[in-house]
């Protein structure tokens, strides 16, 4: 099955865009050649576009060079909808030849487009599209884009039609049923270039241009396309000891409000504490591990300190911090993920690299970016689970004010988890978290709340081949699979290698034991596995680390570490609940820290 393109010339600039979106999700593509010398002619179009289950892309300024008639000619209408599964009708122009098209291959449920209204309307995707539209059925949100978007206006209402995304009460995205044949209506003018950089843009901005068409695409190629395993969100609180009270932070009363609102909070622990736990609180942890989980959050927490460029020093931090959480889980009990959250946000491209040196899974950052290096992210990014530019994953998190409704479900819907960033200040008046919360579990009704660890380790996208093999995206080191069928399967599994090959992968194992299968190249490193009827097993690569070590911190960072830690407690659990004496502390802190 192919997604079919026809041209004149060159393709268009909204078609080639289009074609840019199907690899992206991993779709064939063909382009069709029209000879508009010769004239249109159905049994050029039958003969050159053969396969009858592929879908033909439909862009009205093409078809109208190609026949040029003022009007669709009612036989190359029924050859359309006759030979083709699925027909995809984008760019329309607000003109009679395109008003023509979009009536007769709707059986004139549409007429014409025209532009929205002002002000700008939100949109409106409908409650029951979400086998089209997935998490973002039954959202309103954003203002339409006066620029790129159009409506349909309507004409004879019919039953085989359903109207998927609306503006101002008018069609911006419809399906029709004809007969055998599905075709997708889209009022976009454009369709979004992968690679124009948007940073922390509202999805609104770029909902029209790629959302429709990324939905429809999706829908159409079903399992042949990239698609997400699963659905994961995750709070994940900085900075507090394993205490009774941390600030405003109680753990009794975290643990009701988890309870009470369904939601799993991961403790971003800093490893200098880890002889300072409460017995009773690492047993309330331990006891609720489908509510508490633990994740690193750099080594003392001093500021910038995975800022660093010094890969030995670097590497060192590591050790010094794994070594503390082992002390800790021979205290506790208790595991922590190999997840680094980098405290200020701060980070380096040679962080980055000897975590994967020293096989951490991955990192989760509000910051995007290293320090001094700010960047924008471009669409192709943030449309998949994490960033892979810096040789090793890094998964984004927002605060709770700032995860919205139509931000989840772009997650959501491309496979990046939702991670929620608090302090312990949000528990003073936790209504805004719980608000986040109640957002997360009403977009997406099956979202897993769960550990980072089992976050990252399940944000898989996965595609049928046409052999029957699964082919699967991870975005992290370590990935579960599982083969839910009453028969064999064969996985192809593959993780990104780019970013300069910071990273070295060496060895692959198998539920913890070393396995053959491991191929190495400068673009991806793949393993091909055979799972069992029913059965899950976890793969994990083991890299290089080819980073030399310090035989200790030194004595002036030693100290430093145990002065910010004693002052940063001091800060949150007394002075913090008095604002002006808070500003005179963290002044005085910053120049004793200098």
């Amino acid at each position: 099955m192919k997604l079919l393109v026809p041209y004149i010339g060159e393709l268009q600039t909204a078609d080639s865009r289009l074609t840019g979106l199907a690899d992206f999700l991993g779709i064939d593509w063909k382009p069709i050649p029209l000879p508009k010398a010769a004239g249109y002619s159905t049994a050029y179009l039958e003969t050159a576009a053969s396969d009858p289950h592929s879908c033909l892309v439909i862009h009205p300024r093409v078809i109208d060079e190609w026949v040029n008639q003022d009007r669709l000619p009612a036989e190359l209408a029924s050859v359309l909808v006759s030979h083709f599964r699925y027909l995809l009708v984008h760019a329309p122009r607000p003109e009679p030849f395109d008003a023509d098209l979009i009536a007769a291959l709707s059986c004139g449920h549409l007429r014409s487009v025209e532009h929205v209204g002002c002000p700008a309307p939100p949109y409106k995707v409908s409650a029951s599209s979400q086998d089209v539209c997935g998490v973002f059925a039954g959202l309103t949100f954003g203002r339409a884009n006066p620029v790129n978007d159009r409506v349909f206006s309507v004409g004879l209402r019919s039953p085989a039609a359903r109207e998927l995304i609306s503006l101002g009460g008018l069609p911006f995205m419809t399906m029709v049923k004809r007969e055998e044949a599905e075709i997708f209506f889209l009022a976009s003018q454009d369709v979004a270039d992968l690679n124009s950089e948007v940073g922390d843009s509202p999805v609104a901005e770029h909902f029209s241009r790629l959302l429709p068409h990324a939905m429809a695409l999706r829908y159409i190629f079903g399992e042949e396309s990239w698609r997400p395993c699963s659905q994961y969100a995750s709070v994940i609180v900085d900075d507090p000891p394993l205490r009774r009270n941390y600030g405003f932070l109680n753990f009794g009363s975290l643990l009701c409000l988890m309870e009470q609102h369904h939601f799993h909070t991961s403790i971003a622990f800093i490893p200098h504490n880890c002889r300072r736990s409460s017995p009773a609180v690492a047993r309330i942890v331990r006891e609720h591990p489908d509510r508490f989980s633990l994740c690193f959050h750099g080594n003392d927490h001093t500021d910038a300190e995975f800022a660093s460029t010094d890969t030995v020093l670097l590497n060192t931090m590591l050790h010094l911090a794994e070594r503390r959480m082992s002390i800790h889980r021979r205290l506790t009990d208790l595991d922590c993920d190999r997840v680094m959250v980098f405290p200020q946000g701060k980070f380096s491209t040679e962080a980055m690299a000897v975590l994967g040196a020293r096989d951490f899974d991955a990192a989760v950052n509000t910051v995007p970016h290293p320090v001094q290096q700010p960047i924008r992210l471009t669409i192709r990014e943030l449309a998949q689970p994490a960033v892979l530019r810096y040789g090793f994953p890094l998964f984004l998190r927002e605060d709770s004010v700032h995860t919205q409704c139509p931000d989840i479900a772009f997650n959501l819907f491309f496979g990046r988890p939702v991670f929620i960033v608090e302090h312990h200040h949000i528990f003073q008046r936790p209504e805004a978290l719980v608000a986040a919360v109640s957002r997360v579990n009403a977009t997406a009704p099956q979202i897993r709340w769960s550990s980072p660890a089992s976050a990252v380790r399940d944000s898989l996208l996965w595609r049928r081949m046409p052999d029957g093999t699964y082919s699967i995206r991870a975005y992290s080191r370590t990935v579960r699979l599982s083969n839910d069928s009453g028969s064999p399967a064969r996985f192809r599994i593959e993780w990104n290698s780019a970013a300069g090959g910071a990273v070295h992968p060496r060895e692959l194992l198998c539920d913890g034991t070393p396995c053959a299968g491991l191929n190495i190249s400068d673009v991806a490193t793949t393993a091909i596995v055979d799972l069992q009827a029913g059965s899950s097993q976890t793969f994990a690569l083991v890299h290089q680390n080819n980073h030399g070590t310090l035989n200790d911190l030194g004595f002036r960072r030693t100290v430093g570490g145990f002065l910010r830690r004693r002052l940063s407690e001091v800060r949150d659990n007394y002075l913090s609940k008095s604002p002006a004496v808070l500003t005179a502390a963290v002044k005085l802190q910053k120049r004793l820290l200098r």
